[in-house]
């Protein structure tokens, strides 16, 4: 199939009206023409007097109709070829007396001209990509960098001014528009592929893992202190759910105990049978077995067939800690029962899925549960955790342990070093704003949603906004995703522990919301009146990780609560094991003296270098 198929343009021109045989036909048509044809691929767009038939499209317009040329896609280089004044004149005469200097820039929410841009370097053109990022318009050649925004940018200083930002490096800006869920199609060919046994095992280990569930050992006696015989007030009904949390927990823990000592157990079954062999070597490797089995049934008092039975799951369980560590099993919940007693994936795939994900379960259980080793004293296994501070200070590798995230940057020269703190909220710049937020936004009402139109409330009872609950105004839990290092060159990235459906937010852009900084990446936000800068050089969350791709799976989306502007990352549709990735958009890239690492079929800046003279 020819690339210029996957071209970026088509493929969201394609996703925007739910055309999914369009690029079936388009190759058709191109594998008519000879290689060394010069074919082009005009897009126009056409007004209609009438709702005409899909029959009679190709036949010729009426002189009702009016056609607008927006652009051209060379099939011979995959390239955009702009629109000249002179074409659009000659491709108008064709159909129609209309005229229009569109190109394909247009389409994609870019100026076609520096005059269109706004004095703060902010586009009053209305961006209309999927992807999220749009920076503003600057004559500067930005320095050469890592491919994700990841690395940290040094040699500059905040220079905070209360006068309107000039356009003089590349900034970010966020895209509004929402990421629709797709419709399920009823005539679909090839019907969705769900999830294996395996994958479903995998992600509810990860599930759990940053789930809030506590494990502990001691079960402290807890009764009832209320009386249900006057009914259940918010008090009562509070403490119920209270009891109900501690005994689910407790129960959780006894079962963590229980496959813990099971597995165990087999250790100590295959240790007796070898000392069984020492102390009567004419015994057999069967009638050893034989008799460590015999010694357990008189202990456990349980019949052969039954111990039999039960050593069949134990079994299991100790393969999988043996493959993914103490911290695949006691994190697994219920369904490992079912996994070990089927062999549900023991000879297709599962053990070696276990040890690439043994120390990345390390780090995650470590940092988000400290101290789930203590369950390992009934066995006399615990030890200190290997991973502490915060579950994005660590970047997990394929080759070994994790690494501190700043031992990742040793190959950049920083003054003091590769510094860099999480935090869970924006920090406004007080030199800058004082104590106002500059992403409040006046004009609306802070208790109203300006999606949903439903109360807003931090208090999740009240609150009936559910755009995002994830984020607001529902129960937040650990984002299950990791920094780990690529093998492509891009150093660090962001991959998903668990699936993300279309349409869920990931994350907030967080970071020192501030104005007037050049020369680095910052997002862009706020209106060109009041215009703010969220920048990540020192501090943010793992979005200041995530890299740049030409076919992302995630973008950024504006949305209000409480009357206060945020950027969230939502998703396209990101698969557990995925990297999440976002557009940087074509603006950004034109500023970079460097080729994009991101391997999708049909990258638009594989050959970015190229683009520039030598010097």
């Amino acid at each position: 199939m020819h690339p210029v198929v996957h071209h970026p343009v088509l493929t969201k021109l394609s996703d925007l009206f739910d055309n999914t045989y369009f690029a079936s036909q388009l190759a058709s048509i191109l594998a008519s023409f000879s290689p060394h044809d010069g074919v082009c691929l005009r897009i126009d767009a056409v007004v209609c007097a009438s709702d005409r038939p899909e029959s009679n499209i190709s036949k010729v317009a009426t002189s009702n109709d009016k056609s607008l040329p927006l652009g051209w896609l060379s099939v011979e280089n995959n390239q955009n070829l702009t629109t000249t004044p002179s074409q659009v004149t000659s491709l108008t005469s064709l159909k129609s007396p209309a005229s229009s200097k569109f190109d394909l820039q247009s389409i994609q929410g870019y100026p076609a001209n520096s005059q269109s841009a706004s004095k703060d370097g902010c586009d009053n053109v209305r961006h209309k990509t999927v992807s999220g990022l749009r920076p503003s318009k600057s004559s500067a050649i930005a320095v050469e960098t890592e491919e994700s925004d990841s690395d940290p940018d040094t040699g500059s200083r905040l220079r905070p001014s209360n006068v309107r930002i000039e356009p003089s490096v590349r900034q970010f800006h966020s895209d509004t528009r929402f990421p629709q869920r797709k419709r399920p199609r009823k005539d679909a060919a090839t019907p969705a592929l769900q999830p294996s046994s395996v994958d479903k095992f995998i992600a509810g280990i990860w599930r759990q893992v940053h789930s809030p569930v506590t494990l502990s050992v001691s079960f402290p006696d807890r009764r009832p202190e209320f009386n249900l015989g006057t009914g259940v007030s918010e008090t009562v009904f509070r403490a119920v759910n209270g009891l109900c949390k501690k005994y689910c927990d407790q129960s959780r823990s006894s079962r963590a105990l229980e496959i813990i000592v099971q597995a165990y157990w087999v250790e100590c079954y295959e240790a007796r049978i070898a000392s069984i062999r020492l102390e009567c070597p004419h015994y057999t490797n069967a009638e050893a077995r034989m008799a460590a089995l015999k010694e357990a049934c008189s202990t456990l008092t349980w019949h052969e067939k039954e111990l039999r039975n039960r050593m069949a799951v134990w079994r299991g369980y100790k393969e999988i800690k043996d493959s993914g560590g103490w911290a695949s099993l006691i994190f697994a919940g219920s369904g490992v029962y079912r996994i070990c007693k089927y062999r549900i994936g023991f000879d297709n795939g599962l053990m070696p899925r276990l040890r690439h994900i043994a120390s990345s379960l390390e780090v995650a259980a470590d940092t988000l549960h400290p101290g789930w080793r203590d369950l390992l004293r009934v066995v006399s296994q615990n030890g200190p955790c290997r991973y502490s501070g915060h579950p994005h200070e660590w970047v997990t590798v394929d080759t070994g342990p994790a690494l501190p995230l700043g031992t990742t940057y040793s190959h950049l020269v920083l003054p003091n070093g590769f510094n860099y703190q999480f935090v869970d909220d924006c920090v406004i710049d007080q030199n800058v704003f004082g104590g106002n937020d500059p992403r409040r936004e006046l004009g609306i009402d802070p208790n109203i949603c300006q999606l949903c139109k439903e109360k807003q409330t931090d208090d999740v009872v009240s609150n009936q906004c559910s755009c995002f609950p994830a984020l607001f105004g529902g129960v937040r839990y650990p984002p299950p995703v990791q920094l780990y290092n690529t093998t492509n060159g891009k150093n660090n990235g962001v991959i998903a522990r668990c699936e993300f459906d279309r349409g869920t937010a990931i994350a907030e852009f967080v970071g020192l919301v501030t104005r007037g900084i050049d020369g680095v990446d910052v997002m862009m936000g706020g209106t060109p009146e009041r215009p703010y800068q969220v920048f990540q050089g020192q501090m943010g969350n793992f979005t200041r990780f995530i890299n740049h791709s030409c076919r992302p799976n995630t973008q950024f989306q504006k949305f209000y609560w409480r009357g206060i502007e945020r950027i969230l990352v939502v998703s396209r549709g990101v698969a557990a094991g995925s990297e999440i990735t976002v557009d940087y958009s074509d603006s950004y890239w034109r500023k970079l003296r460097k080729n994009c690492l991101c391997g999708e079929t049909g990258c638009r800046f594989a050959n970015q270098l190229e683009t520039y003279p030598a010097t």
